[in-house]
C-alpha cells in the first residue's frame, strides 16, 4: 500500500483527484477487477468508488468489460499519457486563442520572480532550449548538471556558449573558465547561485537554494541584461589575470558594440591612459599571460 500511495501522488500532479489516482494505479497493479475488489484494493471508500469510476470512464483512463459482475481495466500509462499530453494542448491553444483578444498593459521587461527550486530549474531549461545565438552561463556544477543536454543541444544547432564557474564542472562549452573549486567546500559559505543570458535580451539570475523557496528573478530589461553581462565580464576577466588565462575574445563576444564607440570616447578624454580602453586592456592581458607562460 504505501508504493502505491508514492505512485498515485505522482498521478495526482496529473490532475487527476487522490481517489482517481489510487483507483487507476490499484488498476494498473491488478485487472480486470469488480468495483468491490477494487475499493478494497485501492483504499478507496466503497461509498465513493462508483462515481470515481464514472469520471475515470468519462476521461477515458479505465473501460468496462462486458461481464456479470462488472469488470474495469486501465488504459496503459503511455496511451494515457498521450490522452492527457493532446487534451492539454488543445485546452492551451484554446486559451491562448481567447487571449489574444484581451488587451493587456503589462510590462514585458519587468522583473519577474521565480519561486523554488525546481521551477528556477524549468525556467532555466526553457531559456536555454528557446536560445537562438549565444548564451552565457555562470552557475555552480549541481545547476549545470541540470541543464548538461540542454547545452549540448543548444551547442549542436549553432549557440555559442560561455561559461563561467567557481566550482569544478563537466559540461563543453566554446568558451569554459573555472577556478575549479570543490563544490562542497565552497558551499560552507558560500550560497549557490545563477546568472543566465541568452542571446542578449533574457536573463535568470539569483540564488539557486535546493531546500528553501528563494525567488530568483527573470527579465527581459535591457539595462538589468547588461549590468548582469557585465558582472559576467568582471569575473571571467578577473579569472584570466588570476589564472593567466586568455580570455580576450570570450569578452569581446559578450561586450555590447556601443563598447567600440565608448573606447573612442575615452581615447579623446584620457589620450596619454593605455589602459582607459577595453582594446589596449586585452592587449595588456595578453602580455601579463604571455610573461606568465615565459616564467
Amino acid at each position: 500500500m504505501p508504493q502505491l500511495e508514492q505512485i498515485a501522488m505522482h498521478v495526482k500532479e496529473l490532475g487527476f483527484t487522490v481517489y482517481e489516482a489510487k483507483t487507476y494505479v490499484s488498476l494498473l497493479q491488478n485487472s480486470p477487477v469488480t468495483r468491490y475488489e477494487l475499493s478494497k484494493n485501492s483504499g478507496v471508500p466503497r461509498s465513493a468508488i462508483y462515481s470515481v469510476i464514472k469520471q475515470l470512464e468519462n476521461l477515458g483512463a479505465v473501460n468496462a468489460l462486458y461481464s456479470h459482475p462488472e469488470k474495469y481495466i486501465p488504459l496503459p500509462p503511455e496511451q494515457l499519457f498521450k490522452l492527457l499530453e493532446n487534451r492539454l494542448k488543445e485546452r492551451i491553444g484554446k486559451a491562448m486563442e481567447g487571449l489574444k483578444g484581451i488587451e493587456s498593459n503589462l510590462m514585458a521587461d519587468h522583473l519577474w520572480n521565480i519561486v523554488g527550486y525546481q521551477n528556477m530549474i524549468h525556467k532555466a531549461r526553457e531559456i536555454i532550449q528557446n536560445s537562438q545565438k549565444e548564451i552565457y552561463l555562470s552557475a555552480w556544477r549541481r545547476e549545470i548538471d541540470h541543464f548538461k543536454d540542454d547545452l549540448r543541444n543548444a551547442r549542436s544547432r549553432g549557440v555559442k556558449i560561455t561559461i563561467f564557474a567557481f566550482t569544478e564542472i563537466d559540461c563543453k562549452a566554446d568558451y569554459l573558465f573555472t577556478y575549479n573549486l570543490p563544490e562542497e567546500e565552497l558551499a560552507k559559505f558560500w550560497a549557490h547561485k545563477i546568472i543566465l543570458v541568452a542571446d542578449k535580451k533574457e536573463l535568470l539570475m539569483g540564488e539557486a537554494d535546493e531546500k528553501l523557496p528563494k525567488k530568483t528573478a527573470w527579465t527581459t530589461n535591457k539595462a538589468i541584461v547588461d549590468i548582469a553581462t557585465n558582472h559576467l565580464i568582471l569575473d571571467i576577466t578577473l579569472s584570466g589575470l588570476r589564472l593567466n588565462l586568455d580570455v580576450n575574445e570570450a569578452v569581446k563576444n559578450m561586450m555590447n558594440r556601443g563598447s567600440d564607440r565608448l573606447d573612442e570616447m575615452l581615447q579623446e578624454k584620457y589620450p596619454s591612459n593605455q589602459l582607459i580602453n577595453l582594446q589596449e586592456l586585452g592587449g595588456e592581458l595578453d602580455k601579463i599571460n604571455n610573461n606568465g607562460n615565459e616564467k
